[in-house]
């Protein structure tokens, strides 16, 4: 997963459903997933134009979101979704941490890791986007692990043991600038738009 650039506004949506990873089938996901994709070099390669917008679906990015996850997590994490709200989406998945940190880091895992998270787990994660004049934002509001909400210095702890070993350049609650002209986005409950800089 490192490889998954969250510098861009989209990638920054994906990458918090990619912290819980996991594997999605739709039935026509090859042709979203080939969809987005598109959408993600055009953005990525300078290719869209100044001034543009580029609307991603919400079934685009749950069906580019599973062969990530098939890519980068095929251990770790399964039945991966993403349901976008007003600003905020709320990903889902069944995710068994010790493999998924294995993978990201190759580290064997210490007693108290593997007793503590082994075994697959239902993960619910709710973040809120803002984006603006070239610089995002993504705050997570909400994390449940097997129904039990995780706050605190118990979220802190989960998102430096497993989040920062896949995503080390991902940002937390902190402005950052967003790369490939992307000057801000939108997050609805149909998709993300992506408003390119003049």
């Amino acid at each position: 997963m490192t490889a998954l650039c969250v510098n861009t506004g989209v990638k920054v949506l994906a990458a918090v459903a990619m912290c819980i990873g996991g594997s999605l089938v739709w039935a026509a996901g090859i042709h979203e997933a080939q969809s987005a994709r598109l959408k993600f070099d055009a953005i990525e390669t300078g290719k869209a134009a100044p001034g543009s917008r580029i609307v991603f679906s919400a079934a685009e990015l749950n069906a580019w979101l599973a062969g990530a996850a098939k890519t980068y997590a095929p251990e770790g994490a399964r039945n991966v979704r993403m349901v976008l709200g007003a600003s905020r989406a709320t990903g889902f998945a069944d995710i068994d941490f010790v493999r998924l940190r294995q993978a990201a880091t190759g580290e064997s895992t210490g007693w108290l890791m593997k007793n503590l998270f082994s075994g697959e787990r239902p993960v619910r994660v709710t973040a809120r986007f803002e984006s603006r004049n070239g610089e995002a934002r993504v705050t997570v509001e909400r994390v449940e692990i097997s129904g039990v909400a995780i706050e605190g210095a118990a979220l802190d702890f989960a998102i430096d043991a497993f989040v920062r070993p896949e995503f080390p350049n991902a940002v937390v609650s902190e402005w950052f600038p967003l790369r490939y002209n992307v000057d801000h986005f939108t997050v609805n409950p149909s998709g993300v738009v992506v408003f390119m800089g003049r």
